[in-house]
């Protein structure tokens, strides 16, 4: 099913082959992956956290970043309950943070959940941590004022396939070469007839413009690391 819904979002051939490669690298570091992944979800104990997306990529994000021996400057748009920056800041007090997210309810949301809640979850989980920077603010907005370089960002933003592309387009000007780009929900809503909405489509589209200027690390079930060259 997944294979036939990278078809038709038009991957890239290297996307099925890292994609097949991950599986079969899983196989091996499953130990491994499944460490981290209650290693993490431990951590998440006293945290204000409601549902918990980020634990099992948990595995994926550190080998990534324990690439660098240096301080790094991480971003990620949609931080919601802060999950995946409590895991940066965490594993890498070090490293400097900075998360963006409007933390208004959009579309792709349960009416149920009230954002003011969301926030005030974020503000708590992470007010212990020096490192980690709130930006209240659209992404759009946020990368006109950006001058910043970053080594790592992780887009989780708002899921709509034209906007995942402005924000991918507008991470990528400020990603350090070699830097990573990680992306959220890759394969996602896969049983879509509109598939220009989604995600997967938009960075498809993004992959082909800049053509050999990239690597693909890592296809999961769920996200696309993306190495800057």
């Amino acid at each position: 099913m997944r294979i036939f819904f990278l078809k038709k979002c038009n991957a890239p051939l290297a996307v099925y082959y890292i994609y097949f490669f991950t599986k079969l690298r899983n196989f091996f570091f499953k130990r491994n992956i499944k460490y981290e992944k209650r290693k993490h979800k431990d951590y998440l104990k006293n945290k204000h956290i409601s549902i918990d997306f980020f634990s099992p990529h948990a595995f994926n994000f550190l080998t990534i970043l324990k690439k660098f021996k240096r301080q790094f400057n991480y971003l990620e748009i949609g931080s919601y309950e802060g999950n995946s920056a409590l895991f940066v800041a965490n594993n890498f007090p070090n490293s400097h943070i900075s998360c963006v997210d409007t933390w208004v309810k959009t579309d792709e949301y349960d009416k149920k959940i009230n954002f003011n809640i969301i926030e005030k979850n974020f503000d708590d989980n992470t007010f212990k941590h020096k490192n980690i920077l709130k930006s209240k603010n659209t992404s759009d907005n946020f990368f006109k004022k950006n001058n910043i370089k970053y080594d790592v960002i992780y887009i989780d933003g708002y899921h709509l396939g034209p906007q995942v592309y402005k924000d991918i387009k507008n991470s990528w000007s400020c990603l350090s070469k070699y830097g990573y780009l990680i992306c959220d929900d890759y394969i996602w809503n896969i049983e879509t007839k509109n598939i220009e909405s989604t995600p997967c489509y938009a960075i498809n589209k993004f992959l082909k413009e800049i053509k050999n200027n990239y690597r693909v690390i890592y296809v999961s079930n769920s996200q696309i690391y993306i190495k800057k060259v």
